[in-house]
């Protein structure tokens, strides 16, 4: 694992060095932990590109860890932050694992079922963050830029406004209101790996699956979010702007910017994908 995680590292812009273990004051791991998941979130986007392309990519920290250190593309929150709990582990950070759920209204919220993997990183105290607790997610898509400390309260990032609310079973992240989807519940409770692997197959079943309807690639950057969604590009924060890719060409060029690999990717595959989004895109277009 520690060769995967200098690959990671090195992907990241970091020294594979620090591999050897985090820094030994609380202050400084947080700082480098800060760092990890800003490059993470700005470099390896969240993506569902190979599940749309009939290959849902196994939810495996190490094999995902191994595909992303190699220049592959990782997918979406199971992936990105199993990587991440991987790579926390392996520096020495003390990683406990969560799951939740996305939800946008009450019926949503009460429909309680495995939509997310997520995990807090315990015993680093700073003066802003006494208890030590932190909430690192790379799995949000166009969610946080940085880690949170796992306190009550308000937070800015950027040009969005962000809220914790702090339960006795776990945490609720009520996103910006330009976000993605509304909220998620995350419980402070450890995935069975059948569990994971039944909430995977549900999320990625062809057509029915809540990341295999439609393509999505998002990454956040230090002042924004950049969305591709279908053949719709669309970036809120600073500079926000939408557009439309409906020539292949835009499209694809879209994609590589938004920091998507094609080395494992099927050239006839992926204009498939083009035709496919693009025939539903103008569909939704005249429903309108």
């Amino acid at each position: 694992m520690s060769h995967a995680v200098a690959g990671y590292l090195a992907r990241l812009g970091l020294d594979p060095a620090l591999a050897a273990g985090r820094p030994t004051t609380p202050e400084a791991a947080v700082e480098t932990l800060a760092e990890i998941h800003r490059r993470h979130a700005e470099r390896i986007p969240y993506e569902n590109l190979h599940t749309m392309l009939g290959s849902p990519p196994d939810i495996d920290a190490a094999a995902t860890l191994r595909r992303v250190a190699s220049g592959g593309n990782a997918g979406y929150c199971f992936h990105h932050n199993g990587i991440l709990i991987a790579a926390l582990r392996a520096l020495g950070y003390d990683v406990v694992e969560a799951w939740g759920h996305n939800w946008d209204d009450d019926a949503e919220r009460r429909d309680v079922h495995v939509g997310h993997l997520a995990l807090s990183v315990r015993g680093l105290p700073t003066a802003d963050n006494p208890g030590g607790v932190w909430w690192p997610d790379v799995g949000c898509g166009d969610g946080l830029h940085a880690p949170l400390p796992l306190v009550a309260g308000e937070y800015q990032q950027g040009p969005f406004t962000y809220r914790l609310d702090v339960r006795a079973d776990g945490w609720t992240f009520h996103h910006d209101a330009q976000g993605s989807f509304g909220a998620v519940d995350i419980f402070d409770a450890q995935l069975t790996q059948a569990q994971a692997e039944a909430a995977h197959r549900r999320l990625t079943t062809p057509d029915s699956g809540a990341y295999a309807r439609k393509l999505v690639v998002q990454r956040r950057l230090p002042d924004a979010a950049e969305t591709i969604r279908g053949c719709q590009f669309t970036r809120t924060g600073a500079r926000a702007s939408r557009a439309e890719l409906t020539s292949y060409d835009d499209w694809r060029d879209g994609l590589v910017t938004l920091g998507i690999r094609m080395q494992d990717v099927d050239a006839d595959a992926l204009r498939g994908l083009f035709d496919r989004s693009l025939t539903a895109h103008r569909e939704w277009l005249t429903a309108r």
